[in-house]
């Protein structure tokens, strides 16, 4: 290859970094813009979107670089490095920040964590209800006053209808919260490998992008 192939390449490199870095940006600002702010309760869910963003800005930087370094191999610093380097650093520092942020977001959500402890203890009062025989006469009298049962119905049958009826909902209910459990489960090792770990490795490269711009 040429000096003015090389020379061709390193400026199109160059371009091609840059216009990935401001598509990042313009991507970040978005995501930010579009981020509804107003309640302090409960946070917007930024630390995904940025963290998945994050590569692309990795990859403009790298490009850049690598421009930099074909068109300048003797030139350890130039403006452009510099550029990178302190791009990198900041990436670094968000992605940091990202961490505990990431760590921090499924607590944020009061109403998915009060459902479950409503469902809990509506399970357990249920659980109580089915163990007190008076409780579960008296269901069954209720049972057969509404015409759910034979008329010649023995406090036996009303009492074995009243617990099947009982056991139905308690099921119903143990479904229902293992479903809600296993989806936070679920949504919990999402945000472990999909948002934590990825900051912590994103954390790591761009580290190392900003040492090998100026070295």
């Amino acid at each position: 290859m040429t000096g003015t192939e090389t020379g061709r390449l390193a400026s199109l490199l160059r371009w091609l970094g840059l216009t990935m870095v401001l598509v990042l940006v313009l991507q970040m600002a978005a995501v930010l813009v579009g981020s509804d702010w107003s309640v302090e309760a409960t946070p917007p869910p930024i630390t995904g979107p940025l963290v998945a963003l994050a590569p692309l800005g990795f990859i403009g930087l790298l490009t850049c670089l690598i421009g930099s370094r074909l068109e300048n191999p003797q030139q350890q610093v130039t403006p452009l490095r510099v550029v990178v380097c302190a791009f990198s650093a900041l990436l670094a520092i968000g992605m940091v920040v990202a961490v505990p942020m990431s760590l921090s977001s499924g607590a944020g959500d009061l109403s998915k964590t009060q459902n479950l402890e409503q469902g809990r203890a509506a399970m357990k009062e249920a659980r109580a209800f089915r163990d007190d025989p008076e409780q579960v006469a008296s269901l069954g009298e209720q049972l057969a006053q509404a015409g759910q049962l034979a008329a010649d119905a023995t406090d036996e049958d009303k009492q074995r209808a009243a617990k099947t009826m009982i056991d139905e909902q308690i099921n119903q209910m143990d479904t229902q919260l293992k479903r809600v459990e296993s989806q936070q489960t679920r949504e919990s090792r999402q945000r472990l490998i999909g948002g934590t770990a990825t900051a912590v490795v994103l954390a790591v490269a761009f580290v190392l992008l900003a040492l090998t711009a100026v070295i």
